[in-house]
């Protein structure tokens, strides 16, 4: 009687061996289609602040035909700069979703001391409401700062860019080696304005003051918030900031006039 029982044994575990086998696969495809929907919402989240070409679920699509799946959704929120994203794919019996959102994650309200918001939503970006020097390098200006040198953003945005901007030593400082006082400290935000994508940057920040204000990139900002402080970074003879607006994510040779949108001094 030994046979038949060992045959009736290995007859159960085969029978119940195949939706055993099924439930692994979907499982499997399920962490597939979770990872392929993680990679495909960042990809557009990194479209969507600029830092790669292109619209935000175009750079979705492309992750995920590349991964053999199909996006079924994406949704892109401009004013909070998230992107939601539904990937599917095959898998036995019908296929498999995976879901993902990337995006900024919004610090708190402003601090107290925020620079004054005008009536168009832009904040003039420093703590006295001055210029050391007017439009120069194209259509840059030098913000005059107080003993704090706190500096604003002039609009809510996202930023793309913290840090040492890679632009090495400018000429003018080649010509007055006292003038340069290392990698120029960067802050650079990308703003949405009346159906127009813009870029502001302050330039000479204190190194690491935009990350003590909480901010680096991806962080989204209000009009007004802190996001450094001006020091001597790049070349420059003195505190201040060297402000610019442009159309394109840039820091040198801006192309838009700043006092159009944050005003007069």
């Amino acid at each position: 009687m030994s046979v038949p029982v060992s045959v009736g044994v290995v007859a159960a575990v085969l029978a119940l061996g195949a939706p055993v086998i099924t439930a692994a696969v979907r499982a499997e495809a399920g962490h597939r289609a979770l990872g392929t929907a993680d990679a495909a919402a960042l990809a557009a989240a990194d479209a969507s602040i600029g830092f790669l070409d292109g619209e935000p679920c175009a750079a979705a699509e492309q992750v995920a035909r590349a991964a053999d799946a199909r996006l079924s959704e994406c949704e892109t929120d401009r004013d909070g700069f998230e992107v939601r994203v539904v990937i599917e794919t095959a898998a036995p019996f019908g296929s498999v979703m995976g879901r993902a959102r990337a995006g900024a994650q919004p610090n708190a309200a402003a601090p107290v001391g925020s620079g004054p918001i005008g009536a168009n939503g832009w904040a003039w970006p420093s703590a006295v409401r001055a210029v050391t020097q007017g439009s120069h390098d194209g259509h840059a200006i030098d913000l005059a700062v107080d003993a704090s040198g706190v500096l604003y953003a002039p609009y809510r945005g996202i930023v793309v860019r913290v840090g040492d901007d890679g632009h090495g030593i400018p000429a003018e400082c080649r010509a007055r080696p006292d003038w340069w006082h290392g990698p120029n400290q960067t802050v650079l935000i990308r703003h949405e304005y009346l159906g127009r994508t813009l870029y502001s940057s302050h330039n000479h920040l204190v190194a690491g003051s935009s990350a003590r204000a909480g901010i680096g990139v991806g962080t989204a900002v209000s009009a007004g918030q802190p996001v450094g402080a001006a020091g001597r970074s790049g070349c420059t003879s003195g505190p201040h900031s060297h402000f610019t607006l442009a159309s394109a994510p840039r820091n040198t040779n801006p192309d838009l006039d700043p006092y159009l949108y944050i005003g007069s001094p």
